[in-house]
């Protein structure tokens, strides 16, 4: 609701671990088809963007142990956990794709690093429509995407396009494998740079290679509700940004007083940076008289 009163064009991330949060057991599928159904029904048929369950890291639940691991963040998580535990991942799929009946549901893979693992993904998206025909139950047709969040999917972003529907950057993990910086510590603060030169390269990169397949691309993560990156990021060529609806009128500012002409001059000066201090001044001065 907050998001169509501020004017959003649809839902660009549907956290759905938060349904798996705070509870003692596992949301069953019918609670799942409920909580979906109600998102892409009241969002007015613009599409939302259902990310598949994302734990792991710093995301724990408490009845579903996961083996103790020296580097979560590096880990058993995201699609590498419902590839790990089938069941769940079906029981999640099967609930979207009877959610996608009622609307516009557009379903997403975190934390992908190949092909393989989109392909793999695919198979279970099959399978789990195979299983709600078996049932005699209605599965809507769903567009199937990828978060880039690892340098990998990044770097393979040309093959990616053409292997599925959409896309979206995942900016804070992908800074943090980038940077090689845990983004949960805080003495890597100064080693986390969300406005480090090397991500613009790599996101920039990305955004050439889904404009030439023609498939849309988005920005999730904080830089996607950066006023700051906002301009560089249009200037880069995406043209989907997700934020909290808070954001969205600082952002909308930033864009709708600048002309895309500048911000692609600004995206290229911005490529060119050699540091982030160098990046934010830049970016800091195009801000400024964006807003005055």
């Amino acid at each position: 609701k907050g998001a169509l009163e501020n004017g959003a064009e649809g839902c660009g991330l549907f956290r759905t671990e938060f349904l798996y949060m705070n509870r003692p057991d596992l949301p069953s599928e019918e609670e799942q088809f409920e909580a979906y159904k109600s998102v892409v029904a009241g969002m007015d048929g613009k599409p939302v963007v259902i990310r598949t369950l994302d734990i792991g890291g710093d995301k724990q639940l408490p009845y579903l142990p996961l083996p103790r691991e020296e580097n979560p963040f590096l880990g058993v998580r995201a699609v590498r956990l419902c590839f790990a535990r089938p069941q769940i991942f079906r029981t999640q799929l099967r609930a979207a794709l009877r959610a996608s009946v009622y609307g516009q549901l557009w379903l997403m893979f975190p934390m992908v690093g190949s092909l393989e693992d989109v392909r793999r993904a695919k198979g279970f998206v099959e399978q789990a429509r195979r299983q709600l025909a078996r049932r005699g139950e209605r599965a809507g047709e769903v567009k199937l995407g990828a978060m880039i969040e690892v340098p990998s999917a990044a770097l393979m972003a040309p093959e990616l396009a053409r292997e599925v529907d959409f896309a979206s950057i995942g900016t804070n993990d992908l800074c943090q494998y980038l940077t090689a910086a845990d983004r949960m510590n805080p003495a890597m603060a100064p080693y986390y740079q969300s406005w480090h030169p090397a991500l613009f390269r790599l996101i920039g990169m990305a955004a050439q290679a889904f404009e030439q397949a023609g498939r849309p691309l988005c920005v999730c993560g904080e830089l996607g509700g950066d006023a700051l990156a906002a301009a560089a990021l249009v200037g880069l060529g995406y043209r989907k940004l997700s934020m909290p609806p808070v954001h969205m009128g600082y952002v909308k500012q930033v864009i709708c007083t600048g002309r895309c002409t500048d911000m692609q001059k600004l995206a290229r000066s911005l490529l060119e940076r050699q540091t982030q201090s160098e990046a934010e001044a830049l970016l800091n001065r195009y801000y400024e008289l964006a807003v005055q």
